[in-house]
Order: C-alpha cells, then structure tokens, then sequence
C-alpha cells in the first residue's frame, strides 16, 4: 500500500476527486467506491492506494480509502 498526502482541487457528488499531490505538485485523478461529495477544494487529505498510476494526463489511482486531515 502507498500513501499519498494530497490538497483537494475538485470533488464531484460522485466517486471521482482531482487532487494535487504534497509532495510533487502533480495533479491525480482519484477513483473510490466511496461518495466524495463531502470533500471540498483546499481540504488536506490522506490517501491510501495499492502503488498503481495510470501513465494517462492527468494520472489515475484508485483509492482504498480517503482520509480528511484535520488541522488544529
């Protein structure tokens, strides 16, 4: 499993998210089998993925889980 800590820049009432990645800054489209619709843009989150990236622009993972970091 790879993590990835990533900024929200789009989230659809689906189970797609556009988000870049913190540590390259490269845009990634994220699959999930969750709704994203509670996800807003600038949300920091963190991602679990099996280590698969589509070669695609913008690449794809597909996420085991999305997880919102809260800051305090």
């Amino acid at each position: 499993m790879v993590t990835m800590l990533a900024t929200v820049v789009q989230s659809w009432n689906t189970t797609q998210v556009l988000v870049t990645d913190n540590s390259n800054g490269q845009e990634v489209l994220v699959n999930t089998s969750f709704n994203t619709g509670n996800l807003s843009a600038g949300d920091q989150v963190r991602i679990v993925y099996d280590g698969i990236m589509t070669a695609s622009i913008p690449p794809q993972i597909s996420a085991q889980s999305i997880c919102v970091q809260r800051l305090y």
